[in-house]
């Protein structure tokens, strides 16, 4: 089956599934039209249908709810998005209806229905929060506000804008966790809903929606949500994938079920033959996107994999809990390094549960989960069944507190990480990164993202632990600070005060704490040389015009130099200059510039006979090969080899002393290690991107056998892709590693070679290479699903 052939490129996702019956049940295995599709969908409901039918929901868990503020926010949404339609031809009402009947699956309570109904009010029509907060209380203008995009900022690129107001709900989310509620269910019904929007901005949402929703949902313990949110992304970014395994998954729909059943009946005979009365034993399919990743990861076909099933018992105490695994043990043999105890250690989404995966008698495997009624109300509503809107409490419980951490670690980081890149990297590598547990030599725990090194553990610590480590001892063996680190490890770090960080120490790190310490190090450090450097070359240009650096500040002159130069004091005018980004040169002409000279009659009337335009005042943007930098002329422009940008995907210009202006992708790691402050505003010219070959990399995995370099070759000659360089070698799995140097015109140009390619029956999986290899692999999960 082809579906194994896809590049794995999406981000890593936890394959442990959440609700009993997750909300896709009925929506996702119905027949869902081609996303390349723009024929207008059929309106399901009518608003009023829409309405009644959230009321019905409400009445199932609040039955004495007073439905006038619901009424009087439908009645007010419903006039302020009259004139609206969606691209589905719908009335606009139809969508904030859907989002608050989803929220009323959460449980959430009255305001939050409100703010639901309310949410695209102040963004998309003429309403205003002061006349929210009138009509509905400061509750609700706050739940609203906290959803409101950031709409009259104007942003230089899509990943600020993203960035910005992420960072703006982010704030309204540590003050009232609903708000972050509210938007995932505003997300999923989105994604549910968006078949009539063009191709590609379907494929930009999806992408968003895996990197950041999903596992956002996954963060708050919303398994329901998030499966479907991942299902959905599946749908839109890899339809034919998603497709297959939705046929193959219903080709065989009464076997399945049978096998559930069959197991089940086996489970429950024996948990009751133990003494178990109050049980409950459940069983599934497990999500498409979670059955997707196993065969990339594994490598394997459809028809290869036989835990499709998750089966779950549900007890009345923890003491039970134990207890029923024990049956299940006796039973059936366990799978070595299968079991994980979350009772013991909750995940940091509280996620509790015992899991075990037997080998049953006819030896197939089977995944089984156990855990209490409490705990699968926590699986099933998340953040939400913690949340204790009765009493009207803003906030977690005290006892929650340490639970939600990293609420804490996200506004440390909005607060500390101005760069737009730098802050989504940072949500991305460790707020939605699977946990492992760590131990001090004092017994404390720390929990860190997988794969965190020894040297993460010391940041984790203290950073000046970080910053002044030179050693580890690892359960008691001396180790090297890269070791990377596994559930259970006892470690010890070893500091010496004369230590300090290391550029290198970027290329094994892991989480964000440990990565932002190092980068603000060594940008301190090389801020201070530029500065330094900066203030040298001023000098020496003072001195041509007999004047010093102390008779410039005496004078007031400094403040002219400041102006001139656009920065806020004469310290970062210092840096710019020592950066290069300055020419001291001309920001002196420009401050303090000479008097001019008495001109002869005959002079001026020659002057102002001559009709030619003056030249401006500053260098206009101008184009230099493929790419236009804003603010210079003829200057030097390289494209990094670190990520080889192509022609279409966003990009970012740093000025380098000597050596111009080199431009990275926007998400290199590369890139994001530099200092802001030498950042420059670039763009591809479209003049020359339609003819100019760039060159870039790509890795195919395939089959061993004849013939597959030439039909990988004939492949990229029938799409135009030129190859610069090409590596073929065997791997001791037996599988061939074709490593290609490629000219193509652009990114789009690159997706439809990268496309064809999948399609060889002999090839496995297609990647685009990153030269930084040991970071792409940290941060591969979270790139675009080409």
């Amino acid at each position: 089956m082809s579906v194994a052939r896809q590049p794995s490129k999406g981000r890593e996702i936890n394959a442990v599934p959440g609700q009993v019956e997750s909300m896709t049940t009925d929506r996702i295995k119905k027949e869902i039209p081609n996303p390349n599709s723009t024929l207008p969908l059929k309106t399901l409901t009518t608003p009023e249908e829409e309405y009644q039918g959230l009321l019905r929901s409400l009445e199932t868990y609040m039955p004495q709810i007073d439905k006038k503020p619901i009424e009087l926010a439908y009645e007010y949404a419903a006039k302020c998005h009259a004139p609206q339609k969606r691209a589905s031809g719908e009335p606009y009402i139809t969508h904030p209806l859907a989002v608050a009947s989803i929220v009323a699956t959460l449980k959430l309570d009255t305001p939050s229905i409100v703010a639901a109904i309310l949410h695209d009010t102040v963004e998309d029509t003429n309403a205003t929060l002061e006349e929210i907060e009138q009509l509905f209380g400061t509750e609700v203008r706050d739940l609203v506000d906290g959803l409101t995009k950031i709409s009259k900022i104007k942003f230089r690129s899509n990943e600020e804008k993203l960035a910005e107001n992420f960072r703006k709900m982010i704030v309204a989310m540590a003050k009232d966790l609903r708000v972050i509620l509210i938007k995932l269910c505003d997300r999923l019904h989105n994604m549910r809903t968006m078949d009539n929007l063009a191709i590609e901005k379907r494929k930009r949402i999806a992408q968003e929606t895996l990197d950041i929703y999903a596992p956002l949902a996954n963060r708050l313990g919303i398994y329901g949500i998030k499966s479907e949110l991942e299902d959905l992304c599946l749908r839109t970014l890899k339809y034919e994938v998603y497709q297959e395994i939705r046929r193959k998954i219903s080709s065989k729909k009464s076997q399945r079920q049978a096998y559930i059943n069959e197991v089940k009946e086996v489970l429950e005979k024996e948990l009751r033959k133990y003494g178990f009365t109050e049980i409950q034993v459940y069983g599934r399919p497990k999500h498409f996107f979670s059955i997707y990743k196993k065969m990339i990861e594994r490598h394997l076909e459809f028809e290869d994999i036989h835990d499709l099933f998750a089966f779950r018992i549900i007890v009345p105490s923890i003491k039970d809990c134990y207890e029923a695994l024990g049956v299940v043990h006796a039973m059936w043999k366990p799978m070595p390094g299968r079991f994980k105890d979350y009772i013991a250690m909750p995940k940091a989404n509280l996620y509790q549960s015992l899991h075990t995966t037997v080998i049953r008698s006819n030896g197939e495997p089977a995944e089984i989960q156990i855990r209490t009624k409490e705990m699968h109300e926590t699986c099933e509503y998340g953040v939400a069944a913690h949340w204790a809107y009765k009493d009207k409490d803003k906030g977690v419980h005290a006892n929650d507190a340490q639970k939600f951490s990293w609420l804490r670690q996200i506004m440390q980081w909005q607060n500390e990480l101005k760069d737009p890149d730098e802050f989504l990297e940072a949500l991305k590598v460790d707020l939605f990164d699977e946990e492992i547990f760590v131990f001090t030599p004092k017994g404390d725990v720390l929990s860190l993202p997988q794969n965190a090194t020894a040297l993460d553990f010391a940041f984790a610590v203290h950073s000046d632990v970080g910053t002044k480590c030179i050693g580890v001892k690892v359960n008691g063996q001396m180790s090297p600070i890269k070791k990377r680190l596994k559930s259970g490890d006892i470690v010890e770090v070893l500091t010496s005060p004369h230590q300090r960080p290391s550029k290198d120490w970027l290329t094994f790190i892991v989480t964000s704490k440990a990565r932002n310490k190092i980068r603000s190090f060594l940008r301190s450090e090389q801020r201070e040389k530029s500065r330094k450097l900066g203030r040298d070359l001023l000098v020496q240009e003072l001195e041509k015009r007999r004047m010093t650096l102390d008779e410039l500040e005496k004078s007031g002159d400094a403040q002219k130099l400041v102006k001139a130069a656009r920065e806020s004091n004469l310290e970062d005018v210092l840096i710019a200059i020592g950066y290069g980004r300055l020419n001291p040169k001309e920001i002196l002409t420009k401050a303090l510039p000479a008097p001019e000279p008495k001109e002869t009659i005959q002079e001026q009337i020659t002057r102002q006979g001559l009709d030619q335009p003056a030249k401006p005042d500053k260098p206009v943007k101008t184009s230099h090969g493929s790419i236009l930098v804003s603010g210079y002329d003829d200057v030097l422009v390289s494209l990094g080899k670190c990520c080889s940008p192509l022609p279409g995907e966003p990009i970012i210009g740093f000025i380098t002393r000597g050596r111009g202006v080199t431009i990275h992708r926007s998400t290199c790691p590369r890139a994001l290690d530099m200092d802001p402050a030498r950042k420059i505003q670039v763009e591809w010219s479209k003049a020359q991107v339609e003819t100019a070959y760039h060159r870039c990399s790509i890795s195919l995995r395939t089959q061993e056998k004849p013939g597959v370099l030439a039909e990988v070759t004939t492949v990229l000659s029938n799409n135009g892709a030129n190859v610069h360089k090409a590596e073929v070698k065997i791997d001791p799995d037996l599988t061939g590693l074709l490593e290609f140097e490629l000219g193509v015109k652009n990114l789009a140009h690159l997706e439809t070679v990268i496309s064809r390619l999948e399609a060889l029956p002999s090839v496995l999986t297609v990647h685009r290479k990153n030269i930084v290899k040991k970071r792409a692999l940290r941060r591969g999960r979270f790139t675009s699903m080409h």
